[in-house]
């Protein structure tokens, strides 16, 4: 009798060290995890729900490189002005307009901006043509009429009425937290510089930050009314305070763990993992009161049994089922990772995890909790026989007829599904960027993007006839119903014709067009034109159309375009054109996958029971939630996006979790009975309000979505609760009834029989497993010595030379031009530049003069095909020549007169040794901070040139090549190859018949020698 009890103390000391380190190691490891959850971030994109490697994504990905248009969606600035007969065509409210919008491009991530005030175009007068900001060159009472009417001004830029202007910043590539700090800045800026407007930030990146805000606070309130709706269902069940203990520890500790874990993987919370922790909350308590329920059941069937024993027998029995019911619903999970969207990967990834993580937790922390706890008292109907199953079994067959029938016409009724989704609609109602949203989408042209590439031979847009039928086809589409605004290379030409024609009547017109637009500071025409003139993009933005809605008019305009140029290929890429489909076809994959889930579920419980029977028979009652979901998303209208499909996968899993508990009670009475009868009634009894209670639980934690900011949260919330309540039928009433009214199907089986099955099971499930600028001013004498070597290689008074330029787009293709170049520096502040056009034929004689004296800069333009010679004014001479890297600003020699250079160091490259110089000309440069250029140190010629933006990227590099000693005793570089790093175009320069010091006299660049010669 001694020896007993000091049995027994041995074992329970045993069990309390146990239970003690059990419990400091999960303490002690909750509290090490508070100090990472601070790198938790939140995410939220667009672009999270579209899959990877799709045609339709790869088509736009070369749109954009085509048309070197941004692949980061821009800020969208939009201020309104509050009195009705307010316009903005007022000179004070433009200049505030304007310092914003120049204030804003120094931001750091800002890549450019562009407002009313600032937006470029070429305004033709008597004697000069300027190619610069539009309203400085314009009389302030022609400003209204000048921008109503231009389709490349309004409404994106000004609404029609004249009373809410934009201003759009386009952006570089952000992380969150970088995205989130500059739309604060932008915010407090814009409406410190335009305090008498309404200012608004919209755009798909204010989406993304506004939502990733709106995350964090969903987060915080989902745990406080999980846990507030866990513990009320935990009040109605228990009587005393231990099992609320219990369960608060476990959640704190499996959430924070969870959301540890997420950080540590870098894992963000976007709008899908908002729901980790309720999921984590459900499971936890789910598994905690079968666990309480079952330790109440066991105390009274084995009175006998002291606490501890009663504890190790209750987890005895119960480990096996928790953690099945805890795997069925990981899987059900990780059925997402055959999906091809990164999002929704990471999303099963990290549930399954949680599911896993949060029974790992439950089981170290609830065993030494109930040692150390009070037992837990339940109340009377919790534990008590569920004898409201007999009024099933009086008509089980009845029973199991109709919800068979419901669910089949249901399933019937769910092939019709509504595909009518809008993009936006689930921004939350009156929220800033909702307003601001809605405000950009009905006043200042529409949300959507969508363009139209028409494809020809080169030079084929040079024609006019091709370019007045595309002009009417940009009108007929204008006038299409759910369009906001359309532009296109007739726009663009009519903004620079020079005639009082809208579009010039003959090709070398056009393409005179097309040159000048090649020497502003940032031309639009590369993004409607590529460099051969062969293809050509429309730009349309739509509503925020209903997908099926959308998708019609998408397939009208294609028609129209086809069967205006029926010889050329029309392609329709752009969000407005793959969004929906990809949504569409990622929802229809989610919701028909769930048979995946199902297969999946389905070989794990043939491990399980040993049986592929008793594996077929637990899927039966799980099919009634997927034809629940089917029928109401039916029925109810409601449009079907990814986020609404995602509920089969996870609904499936947690409905799983009835079955297993119901069907494990089930063969522990079979086994234990010498009946060959089912029995059905007494597993009802015995467990049928265990599991129902735990059902409770489920539709508690994730009736907390319903009061969620996102229609999306609240629609997934209440297509969740229908889930749960789906499969509540499915488990309590439909299993029950059918094997009361088919027990045969369940039947035992001979042993040889069952063996083989099982044999088959295996070795299926084995298989399922298995599968450069030049040197003036020095501040040191060895760099000033640098640039004097450089001087007496390269400088020269004058020179004459013939460019051969290739340019090359990002995708390969090229297009070569031919010119003559004539360059005077007659005195140090006194500079001359011709540069006349020889190939294509079609701009041939085309030429431009640029002269500086005295710091006074001027250019002009001889134009053959109406033999006018304008002078430019404004911003015109920053941009690159005929579309290529090389820009006029590399002949502008007010640069180079005010850079500050410093030799940063000597380097050896492929046994040669150079001298890298750095010079600032930030002051002095209006597209670059700096230039590093690399010096051969043996003939002190640059090889190299480096230039950066004004965000201190690298944006070109310049690479001189083949040296050669021209007459008149100067190094001159054969070939220069441009690569613009940013957008990935090159130009490669040859040069030849270099003639120096000619001599060439100031009366040869003059405007009328343009003319003459």
């Amino acid at each position: 009798m001694n020896e007993k009890k000091s049995v027994d103390a041995n074992v329970a000391n045993t069990v309390k060290k146990i239970s003690i380190f059990a419990l400091l190691f999960i303490f002690s490891l909750t509290i090490l995890s508070l100090f990472v959850l601070p790198q938790l971030k939140t995410q939220y994109s667009l672009k999270q729900f579209l899959p990877q490697d799709n045609p339709r994504l790869q088509r736009d990905e070369h749109t954009r490189q085509v048309f070197q248009l941004s692949e980061a969606q821009p800020f969208i600035i939009t201020a309104k002005l509050s009195g009705n007969s307010e316009t903005w065509f007022k000179k004070e409210s433009i200049e505030s307009l304007e310092k914003l919008t120049e204030l804003l491009v120094h931001f750091p991530g800002v890549k450019s901006t562009l407002s009313l005030a600032t937006v470029q175009s070429a305004i033709n007068s008597d004697n000069s043509l300027s190619v610069g900001p539009l309203l400085k060159n314009l009389p302030q009472e022609k400003w209204s009429l000048e921008t109503l009417k231009n389709p490349l001004i309004s409404p994106t830029l000004i609404s029609k009425d004249g009373r809410i202007a934009s201003v759009i910043v386009t952006i570089d590539s952000l992380d969150t937290e970088a995205l989130k700090h500059l739309r604060e800045n932008l915010e407090v800026t814009a409406r410190a510089a335009l305090p008498f407007s309404k200012v608004e930030i919209g755009g798909t990146p204010a989406v993304q930050t506004d939502v990733g805000l709106l995350l964090q606070r969903e987060i915080r309130n989902f745990v406080i009314l999980g846990f507030i709706a866990c513990f009320f269902v935990l009040a109605l069940i228990f009587k005393n305070w231990s099992p609320l203990i219990i369960s608060f520890l476990i959640i704190i500790c499996a959430n924070v763990l969870t959301l540890a874990a997420m950080a540590l993987a870098n894992s963000p919370f976007s709008i899908l993992s908002s729901t980790i922790p309720i999921l984590t909350t459900v499971d936890v308590v789910s598994l905690v009161i079968h666990t309480l329920l079952r330790l109440t059941e066991e105390r009274k069937n084995q009175p006998h049994l002291d606490h501890t024993s009663l504890v190790n027998y209750t987890f005895k029995t119960l480990l096996g089922p928790n953690f099945f019911a805890s795997t069925t619903t990981m899987i059900g999970f990780l059925a997402l990772l055959t999906v091809k969207v990164p999002l929704i990967r990471d999303y099963g990834v990290t549930a399954a995890a949680a599911i896993v993580l949060g029974w790992v937790v439950t089981t170290i922390l609830l065993y030494p909790l109930l040692h150390f706890l009070p037992e837990p008292t339940a109340r009377i109907w919790a534990w008590k026989k569920a004898r409201w199953g007999l009024y099933l079994f009086r008509r089980s067959g009845v029973w199991a007829f109709l919800v068979i029938l419901v669910c089949s016409a249901l399933a019937l009724k769910g092939q019709h599904l509504s595909w009518s989704a809008r993009l936006f609609d689930d921004l939350p109602q009156n929220h800033q960027v909702r307003l601001s949203t809605e405000t950009i989408d009905k006043e200042l042209g529409g949300m959507i993007p969508i363009d139209i590439e028409i494809k020809g031979g080169a030079e084929v847009w040079n024609d006019p006839v091709l370019l007045s039928n595309l002009d009417s086809f940009l009108t007929e589409v204008r006038g299409m119903s759910g369009v906001g605004s359309v532009v296109g290379l007739p726009d663009l030409v009519a903004a620079a014709n020079l005639n009082s024609a809208r579009l010039p009547a003959s090709r070398s017109s056009i393409a005179e067009v097309f040159f000048l637009y090649s020497l502003a500071s940032q031309s639009p025409l590369k993004n409607f034109l590529t460099t051969d003139s062969a293809n050509t993009r429309v730009s349309i933005r739509t509503r925020d159309l209903p997908g099926n809605e959308l998708h019609a008019l998408v397939n009208s305009i294609h028609e129209k375009a086809q069967t205006r140029f029926p010889s050329m290929q029309v392609e329709v890429t752009g969000m407005g054109s793959t969004i929906h489909h990809l949504n569409n076809d990622l929802s229809h994959e989610l919701i028909f996958g769930f048979w995946q889930s199902m297969a999946a579920i389905c070989l794990v419980l043939i491990f399980v029971f040993k049986s592929v029977r008793w594996a077929v028979v637990a899927c039966i009652p799980n099919l009634v939630p997927p034809a629940a979901l089917l029928g109401f998303l039916a029925v109810s209208e409601t449009p079907i996006k990814p986020s609404v499909a995602i509920i089969f996968s996870i609904a499936l899993g947690l409905a799983f979790n009835n079955t297993v508990y119901l069907l494990e009670r089930l063969r522990t009475f079979q086994k234990n009975s010498k009946s060959k009868n089912l029995e059905i009634e007494r597993t009802l009894w015995r467990e049928g309000n265990p599991c129902l209670i735990s059902s409770m639980t489920l539709f508690a934690g994730f009736s907390v979505f319903m009061a969620s900011y996102f229609a999306m949260n609240r629609i997934f919330g209440f297509y969740m609760l229908l889930s749960m309540l789906a499969g509540l039928v499915g488990d309590l009433v439909l299993l029950p009834t059918l094997l009361k009214s088919c027990p045969w199907i369940l039947a035992p089986l001979s042993i040889k029989k069952e063996k083989v099955m099982a044999t088959a099971a295996s070795l299926i499930l084995a298989v399922f497993f298995s599968l450069t600028p030049s040197l003036t001013q020095a501040q040191t004498a060895t760099t000033q010595s640098i640039g004097q070597e450089m001087a007496q290689r390269l400088r020269a008074k004058d020179e004459e030379f013939v460019v051969n330029m290739k340019i090359i787009e990002a995708d390969g293709s090229s297009k070569d031009r031919q010119m003559k170049i004539w360059r005077l520096s007659p005195a140090k502040k006194e500079h001359y530049l011709l540069v006349r056009m020889q190939k294509p034929q079609d701009l041939k004689d085309t030429a431009l003069l640029a002269t500086l004296k005295d710091d006074k800069e001027e250019k002009w333009i001889y134009l053959p095909s109406s033999k006018q010679t304008r002078r430019l004014t404004g911003e015109s001479g920053q941009g690159g020549i005929l579309g290529s890297e090389l820009s006029v600003e590399d002949f502008d020699f007010n640069r180079e007169q005010g850079a500050e250079n410093v030799l940063k160091k000597e380097t050896e490259i492929a046994g040669k040794k150079y001298y890298i110089v750095e010079s600032d000309v930030s002051g002095t440069s209006s597209s670059y901070s700096k230039v590093i250029s690399y010096i051969s140190a043996a003939d002190y010629l640059p090889i190299k040139v480096e230039s950066y933006d004004k965000q201190g990227k690298i944006s070109k590099t310049l690479d001189f090549l083949g040296y050669k000693k021209v007459p008149g005793g100067k190094w001159r570089a054969s070939k220069i190859k441009i690569k613009n790093v940013q957008n990935k175009r090159g130009t490669e320069i040859t040069i030849t018949n270099i003639k120096i010091n000619q001599n060439l006299k100031v009366s040869k660049f003059t405007p009328k020698e343009l003319a003459e010669n």
